[in-house]
């Protein structure tokens, strides 16, 4: 699936789970073409919403942290 946002290089890509009576969201993040590990929240956020611009950059900025440190 295409990208939804992109922010330092990371790739905020959300997949539907379509069934008959509900659409689920699978939030996915990669970086240059690799799945990337996020924080919990990001995989904890609820599967019939997309995460906001904001929400997305918290979890990157997460990840950076924990690269840099």
């Amino acid at each position: 699936m295409n990208s939804l946002y992109s922010y330092l290089g990371y790739e905020y890509r959300p997949s539907e789970d379509v069934e008959e009576d509900n659409i689920k969201i699978f939030h996915e993040c990669y970086k240059h073409g690799q799945r990337v590990d996020m924080p919990r929240e990001f995989y904890n956020h609820s599967p019939y919403s997309l995460l906001t611009f904001e929400e997305f950059v918290a979890c990157v900025q997460t990840v950076e942290v924990f690269i840099q440190g």
